[in-house]
């Protein structure tokens, strides 16, 4: 069976209907196939990378979504599923979902994340306030009390710049911020993060080095 491939370029976001008319948003970076007849008998996608799903209801075929270390299944919902390197979190805005890991099932109710750490296996459910998961699909970045090395990630790829951290230390530093991608550049966000004297920063046409002020 063919499968169909999208992938979403450092740099920018992608919004696409899938053929059962479920709505995606694949943020930067992100790739996602299915197979071509989606929707018949199934409705199965691998992701890497970060997405953001409205699911057409479908009380027949559940909708998954497939990565190494989890699954996810669901009838119909809104939820935020973000796989990245070292971790992966799946926030529900609304609905239910199914999530296994390691032969174990786990229920999530709305306001609910779950996070999973790729290098013990451990899985931890908390509240949290699930539409700021999805505020990147608006062109928002929302921070709250968020590691700075989480926070480089996130802006590589939102900016497509390369942001290099001297000193070890920096990467423990939390950060609360609320940014809006459109109207914001990245030399803008990296004075407001230097503002709170925590930091200091240099920047070269894409490059950005992070120092100790």
């Amino acid at each position: 069976m063919t499968q169909i491939s999208i992938e979403a370029p450092y740099g920018s976001k992608t919004k696409l209907y899938l053929p059962d008319g479920t709505l995606v948003w694949l943020n930067a970076g992100s790739k996602m196939s299915y197979a071509q007849d989606f929707g018949i008998n199934e409705r199965a996608l691998n992701l890497t990378g970060e997405a953001y799903f409205e699911v057409t209801k479908n009380k027949h075929i559940p909708f998954k979504v497939h990565t190494d270390e989890l699954d996810v299944k669901v009838l119909g919902t809104k939820f935020n599923f973000r796989n990245y390197q070292d971790d992966l979190k799946v926030c529900l805005l609304e609905g239910k979902v199914a999530l296994s890991a390691q032969q174990k099932e786990t229920i999530l109710h709305p306001d609910q994340q779950a996070l999973l750490d790729k290098k013990t296996g451990k899985l931890l459910i908390s509240s949290t306030k699930a539409a700021y998961s999805a505020e990147w699909t608006n062109d928002r970045l929302y921070f709250d009390e968020v590691l700075l090395s989480d926070i480089i990630k996130e802006l590589e790829r939102s900016y497509d710049v390369k942001i290099t951290v001297a000193d070890d230390t920096l990467n423990t530093i939390r950060f609360y911020g609320n940014f809006r991608k459109r109207e914001q550049s990245i030399q803008e966000i990296m004075n407001v993060l230097s503002s709170t004297d925590k930091m200091t920063y240099t920047m070269n046409g894409k490059n950005i080095v992070i120092t100790l002020p």
